[in-house]
């Protein structure tokens, strides 16, 4: 007797009706979130390099590159188990539907059964494959539940949701070794290496067919209909990244991960003022406002998510106590999409102008979009390729260009906009080569006529700040020593306009940009090197986007090499114990690890120790993405969260590649009373110091 269950009649109808309805159910759900993440207007083409996306795809999706890292290695094994199962075991998915479906057309053409369907190659050593995995998913399983139940981080909070996912795919495993083992029961087959659901076939030995046959038949369809169920339910619910984060990671974004999006919009609008001085729409507005005015792939990424919490537990504001939560933004904005689609499809025209539309202080309090640091830890860690920093600064884009500029930076905002001044201190520009006064003998200014191999770009802190003065006489005379031929623009220089467009004004930050790069263009700068990580990522990766094509270097990259080859020698007392803090604009943003350890490991005496959080997990100092020119009294202090980790290693000396961040750690250091015990330095000046 055959023991297929889609060989009579009844067999037919029943997978028929199953497949029939489950088929146009899926079609409605896909179709319904795809009008749902269609209700985003603005245009965002993720469809170029293909060969770079389907790369994306292979190391992030197959490779499962970011589940185990950044110390999330128990949680990250147990996907890897349960996801490496629906990779594998979707060959014998196919067998299973496709076999049905023969056995179908059998008995609907009324000719005899044919032997049961299997792809190339996984009817041999595939099939112990498949059962391996089988056993591993369900290890993965009984992980997760220890996860969500005994273990409970606070990241992942436990819901039904979650629950039921975990239900489904144990059934889907619990009928799959079901099947397969009656199936080499009844069939007698001896393939001892399919061990795991051989436990079955064992349990069932000595039974009689009959029993064998509906044991199969009712695992058969259990398998049919929780694969059928689960999928079905998996677009509706928060794992519907099941079937997202795949595509995802292939349109992930390709740009350098240092620039933001350039707002083609403001060129629309300057080209209909050319064409129409007069042109006065009565609702003209920059940034995001509503959901219309946000991209396709900002609304995916809320289906994408896993809701894994790992963005908010890496989220420096998090940490320190402010209202930011990088994962509820993405999902608040998912949400938001579903309930707008749900009010047009009951008739409802939706008013743009109601705070309910609103994204920034409506959908999303504008106290979380202004506690970001844009430090890019969530970006870092997210395991679907999720991108939250272009989110927020959208809808600081709405709030700054429209007026409304957060928590006291307007000052530094206006200080930037006077070309006298140029920078967010608002201190004259004629005064910005002051600081080279001292180092007159060895520091020149940029001859157009005789361009210098290097423009050293100083930088607003470089140029007004006292440390940061120290900084850039140090930079300059280990150049000098070292025989570089450099020069500087002195007050011809003006600030990159980094803080200008992470505050949200992309306005300021266009015209900032172009006038450097009138500058440098016209001053024939071909390499730039910089002491400042914020300067560094503006010239290198944001000012292409208008023009500008330099060759750009932190200065740790170039004193790491003139120590490397001998020109600097570092000779002198012992300094002792160093410990490096990361800036995030050179790490996370541009991956330059490893230059700053190799200056302070070239250091006479030095023992260099790492703080906990370190390299791409590096806590923020908190003055990134425009923190610096804000007074936010919410929370602790990040800096002092990181100050505290730098010192807990006890150092002598506490190593930055940042003003920012010296800054940001020596007002920390003064606040923790230590500042008679640890020093804070840049790498140019520790190693000046050993530098004769």
């Amino acid at each position: 007797m055959n023991h297929h269950p889609v060989t009579s009649f009844a067999g037919v109808i029943g997978f028929g009706v199953l497949m029939t309805a489950a088929a146009i159910a899926f079609i409605f759900a896909i179709s319904l979130r795809y009008r749902q993440v269609t209700q985003a207007k603005r245009r965002d083409d993720r469809f170029y390099d293909m060969p770079a996306r389907i790369k994306n795809f292979l190391v992030y999706v197959m490779g499962q590159k970011r589940l185990p890292s950044h110390g999330y290695r128990y949680s990250g094994i147990l996907h890897i188990f349960i996801f490496g199962a629906f990779v594998v075991l979707s060959v014998d998915t196919i067998n299973f539907i496709v076999d049905a479906h023969l056995k179908l057309f059998d008995v609907i053409l009324r000719r005899p059964p044919g032997v049961p369907f299997h792809l190339p190659l996984s009817n041999g050593p595939y099939q112990a494959l498949a059962d391996t995995f089988r056993f591993l998913c369900m290890v993965g399983l009984g992980m997760a539940l220890v996860n969500r139940l005994i273990i409970k981080p606070k990241r992942l909070p436990l819901t039904r949701d979650a629950l039921y996912t975990i239900a489904f795919i144990f059934g889907l495993m619990f009928f799959e070794v079901l099947q397969t083992g009656f199936d080499m029961a009844i069939t007698g087959a001896d393939r001892p290496e399919i061990w795991f659901s051989g436990i079955v076939t064992a349990l069932a030995s000595g039974a009689d067919p009959e029993t064998l046959t509906t044991g199969y038949r009712v695992a058969w369809w259990g398998h049919l209909a929780t694969l059928l169920a689960f999928s079905n339910y998996v677009p509706f619910s928060k794992h519907s990244h099941v079937f997202a984060a795949p595509p995802n990671w292939v349109f992930a974004s390709l740009e350098p991960k240092g620039a933001l999006r350039r707002m083609d919009e403001l060129d629309l609008v300057e080209q209909k003022l050319e064409q129409d001085p007069e042109w006065a729409p009565e609702d003209l507005y920059f940034g995001a406002r509503n959901l219309e005015d946000l991209s396709w792939k900002q609304i995916f990424d809320g289906l994408a998510c896993t809701e894994c919490g790992r963005c908010t537990d890496n989220c420096p504001a998090s940490i320190s106590g402010k209202p930011l939560r990088p994962m509820h933004i993405i999902v608040d904005l998912k949400h938001h999409a579903e309930d707008r689609y749900r009010a047009a499809q009951h008739g409802e025209v939706a008013d743009l102008h109601a705070p309910e539309n609103i994204l920034a202080g409506g959908v999303i309090d504008t106290d979380v979009l202004w506690s970001c640091t844009t430090c890019r830890a969530c970006m870092e860690v997210c395991p679907v390729g999720n991108e939250h920093i272009p989110d927020i600064i959208d809808m600081r884009r709405y709030l700054t260009m429209n007026g409304d500029p957060g928590y006291g930076s307007s000052k530094a905002l206006k200080g930037m906009k006077r070309d006298k001044k140029a920078n967010p201190w608002g201190l004259p520009r004629r005064d910005r080569g002051k600081w080279a006064e001292d180092v007159e003998e060895i520091v020149r200014d940029w001859d157009d006529e005789k361009p210098s191999e290097y423009l050293y770009w100083v930088g607003c802190a470089g140029a007004y700040d006292d440390q940061g003065q120290r900084v850039s006489k140090s930079v300059s005379r280990l150049m000098h020593k070292a025989g570089v031929d450099f020069a500087i623009l002195g007050k011809r220089e003006a600030c990159t306009g980094d803080s200008a467009r992470r505050l949200g004004d992309e306005n300021l930050f266009r015209e900032m940009a172009k006038n450097n790069i009138a500058t440098l263009d016209e001053a024939g700068v071909k390499k730039i090197v910089t002491h400042c990580p914020h300067c560094y990522n503006t010239l290198k990766n944001e000012y292409r986007q208008f023009g500008g094509e330099y060759e750009v270097i932190h200065h740790s990259e170039l004193l790491s090499k003139l120590v490397a080859d001998g020109t600097l020698k570092p000779q002198g007392e012992a300094a002792g114990r160093v410990v490096y803090h990361d800036s995030c604009y050179l790490g996370r943003y541009n991956d330059i690890y490893d230059p700053q350890r190799d200056i302070i490991d070239a250091l006479p005496g030095v023992e260099r120790v790492e703080p906990t959080r370190t390299k791409r997990t590096g806590l923020c100092c908190g003055a990134g993405g425009g923190q610096m020119w804000m007074e936010m009294d919410i929370g602790e202090r990040m800096n002092y969260v990181r100050t505290d980790e730098l010192l807990a290693t006890e150092p002598k000396v506490i190593a930055v590649g940042c003003n920012f961040c010296a800054t940001m750690i020596g007002d920390g250091v003064k606040a923790r009373n230590k500042e008679e015990q640890v020093e804070v330095l840049d790498l140019a000046e520790l190693l000046d110091r050993a530098v004769s």
